[in-house]
């Protein structure tokens, strides 16, 4: 396994598409707004890799990604084989990456394009043709939606007022193809961006939008972050995905595993990190609370020094200077976007290795649970995208699906069902002597009440041999110890652990029921549907406690409206 960290970027891919009909003299207009548009991206992203996807087989991309080589931007270049003559010239450039798709293979380059792409640059006149898969159909593909082969319906309505809809997690940047009369090319329009608005309808944004501007720099500030923190020695790498296993280097997507691997390793280690930054930062607050209550105390019961308030002052100051200080690094709120990453990351790994993942997009999921609106979650799905596998299925004898079932249920069902079971057993019998402390506390706390009560008068006539009657003494320890559980609750809700032990519990649910179904399922189809289906309902559950956790810090997306 390997024991240091790869410095692996996740990168941020355009997907370029554009029309077939243009002439040669016409391209050039066309690549001067295109590498402009890309220029602006790679400006926002100056610790993130920049990708350029396209299909070598159009002559407009092809200049595009000529054009782009000497600008930072890297290029992966989808060959249907044969590739076309003109592909040399991409040849020998250390910054080209080669997809080869199988002319026999189900998926077409534009397949492969919408699925992995987080941009597309499209390069369109702005109508529909009666050719199927033609640009209009794959803009609102890529946007989720199909539209209809149909000029009168795939219009494009402009709309001053979108750019805090935030309707899809994608957007199009359009270099737009000006057509005379005669429907002849008269030149490029300037450079917007098109949101999905609807059936068949899309919406006109002239600048980039603001949604896309946070995710950008979400994105590269993960980057960035990452390459720091690793520099400094102070991150603890995560364990591999992938560890020992010959068997999942042997399986004919090991190439898509690593990839995976890398990009989960890189954010569960993050992870860790924000979250023990997080947990020291709450315990300091419980314990900063706990010495200001303690100080008032000692001084109204005890002995009224002046030094005491000043202690009270200082903690008091120390406190308000350090939150506002600590508050602009986001500990808290990284170490959930983080973690939310990486349990997917977690679960797209095992789905590959059953060979499922291609009916799975966390993109959906995404888009459904609608984390992407909250604040410094929306970059997650690019690194998804950048996982996506370039090839497509092909079949397996049985005995290899048997080995991907086999590495599946170990690897990822029993041990996830082993971890939940011992996790939740441990917060049980913790939220269990937790609550028999705390019913302690409270009989305490009243008996010495009771007491005050019924022996008030006499107990403030006793010397507790330290200058200081009984009944303050009774006093200040009633309302010590009634302050370190006020703290303690507080503490317990800022870790919100009634929520954790919920979504442990949900998760062992999941995995329990998976093992069950299995263990009664014999058919390949059956099989893979219910490690399909446990997949997506652990994504909806790693979702839902992401945002159960932002809300209790944060306000929700539409509070800020």
């Amino acid at each position: 396994m390997i024991k240091s960290f790869q410095l692996d970027n996740s990168p941020f891919i355009v997907g370029l598409m554009g029309h077939v009909e243009l002439e040669a003299a016409q391209i050039p207009p066309l690549v001067e707004a295109a590498v402009t548009c890309l220029l602006e991206i790679k400006q926002r992203l100056p610790d993130t890799d920049v990708r350029l996807m396209f299909d070598v087989r159009d002559d407009a991309s092809m200049a595009i990604a000529l054009a782009t080589l000497g600008l930072e931007i890297s290029v992966d270049a989808l060959v249907v084989a044969p590739a076309p003559a003109r592909a040399k010239d991409l040849q020998n450039q250390p910054q080209v990456h080669w997809i080869e798709v199988g002319a026999d293979q189900p998926r077409s380059p534009q397949d492969i394009l919408i699925r992995r792409a987080s941009l597309l640059l499209a390069c369109w006149d702005g109508h529909s043709s009666s050719r199927p898969q033609d640009m209009a159909d794959q803009v609102f593909r890529f946007l989720g939606a199909a539209g209809n082969q149909s000029e009168s319906v795939n219009r494009i309505e402009i709309s001053p007022v979108v750019d805090d809809l935030e309707v899809t997690v994608r957007q199009v940047a359009w270099v737009p193809i000006r057509r005379g009369a005669d429907g002849a090319f008269d030149g490029v329009g300037q450079r917007c961006y098109l949101l999905f608005a609807g059936d068949n309808v899309l919406e006109v944004q002239q600048s980039m939008p603001s949604s896309l501007q946070r995710r950008l720099a979400d994105l590269n500030e993960y980057n960035a972050e990452f390459d720091r923190v690793v520099a400094d020695g102070g991150l603890v790498r995560s364990q591999s995905l992938l560890g020992d296993s010959a068997a999942m280097m042997a399986l004919s997507n090991a190439s898509d595993l690593e990839n995976i691997d890398r990009q989960f390793v890189k954010a569960d280690s993050l992870a860790g990190y924000m979250q023990r930054r997080s947990d020291r930062l709450f315990n300091a607050f419980g314990v900063t609370a706990f010495a200001m209550g303690l100080a008032y105390l000692i001084y109204d019961k005890i002995t009224e020094s002046k030094i005491l308030l000043m202690f009270y002052v200082l903690i008091l100051f120390a406190s308000l200077l350090g939150y506002y200080f600590v508050q602009t690094k986001r500990w808290f709120g990284k170490y959930l976007s983080y973690r939310a990453l990486a349990e997917t990351l977690r679960v797209r790994f095992y789905l590959a290795v059953a060979g499922v993942d291609r009916g799975i997009h966390g993109r959906e999921l995404i888009e459904l649970t609608g984390i992407y609106r909250f604040a410094g979650f929306g970059w997650i799905s690019i690194v998804l995208d950048g996982i996506e596998s370039g090839a497509a299925g092909t079949g397996e004898s049985n005995e290899h699906h048997a080995v991907r079932a086999r590495l599946v249920e170990h690897n990822w069902i029993e041990d996830q069902y082993r971890y939940f079971v011992r996790k939740v057993a441990t917060m049980e019998r913790h939220s269990f002597w937790i609550g028999r402390l705390r019913s302690g506390v409270f009989i305490a706390v009243l008996i010495e009440l009771l007491a005050l009560f019924m022996f008030g008068g006499a107990l403030h006539d006793i010397d507790a041999r330290t200058g200081v009657p009984l009944k303050n003494v009774l006093t200040f320890c009633s309302g010590s110890l009634a302050v370190l559980l006020g703290v303690w609750e507080l503490h317990q809700n800022k870790m919100a652990v009634r929520e954790l032990l919920w979504q442990y519990r949900n998760q062992l649910r999941q995995f329990q029921r998976a093992r069950k179904q299995l263990q009664r399922t014999t058919s390949r189809r059956g099989r893979d549907a219910i490690v399909e289906q446990l997949g997506e309902n652990s994504l909806m559950e790693i979702y839902l406690w992401a945002i159960h956790r932002y809300h209790r810090e944060h306000a929700p997306p539409a509070a800020a409206l």
